[in-house]
């Protein structure tokens, strides 16, 4: 008697169609992902800045931008930031961030990431007791 061991040709091609498609997504989805944990790395040294210097928007806003272009971050443009002052002060104390990333992944079929962050360096206030 001679039994047949493994598998035949049809489960190899679909084995192997299911990592290739898992592979795509990953190859796809990586290098949006590292772009998001860059801009939140500049996020922190920006929340340092906030906090040891007083940036009106304008210069808040042009140190963002050389920092993003530095980093080679693409996907964040000017009109994904926010820049807010503090309530009795003309400084910058807080930065938020909203954008999307589209990734083309077969066909008509994009892969979307959409990334928030925020920074909020403003002392809060002291509460009534």
């Amino acid at each position: 008697m001679n039994n047949q061991r493994g598998m035949t040709l049809i489960s190899w091609v679909i084995v192997l169609g299911i990592i290739a498609f898992f592979a795509t997504i990953a190859l796809r989805l990586i290098p949006m992902y590292q772009e998001y944990f860059a801009v939140q790395n500049i996020m922190k040294g920006m929340e340092e800045e906030l906090r040891n210097n007083k940036l009106t928007k304008s210069q808040a806003n042009l140190m963002l931008m050389r920092r993003f272009n530095t980093g080679y971050i693409k996907s964040v443009k000017k009109e994904n930031i926010t820049i807010e002052r503090g309530k009795n002060n003309a400084f910058v104390t807080k930065i938020k961030l909203d954008y999307e990333v589209r990734e083309p992944f077969i066909a008509q079929i994009d892969l979307i990431g959409h990334f928030v962050t925020e920074i909020d360096v403003e002392p809060k206030g002291r509460t009534a007791r």
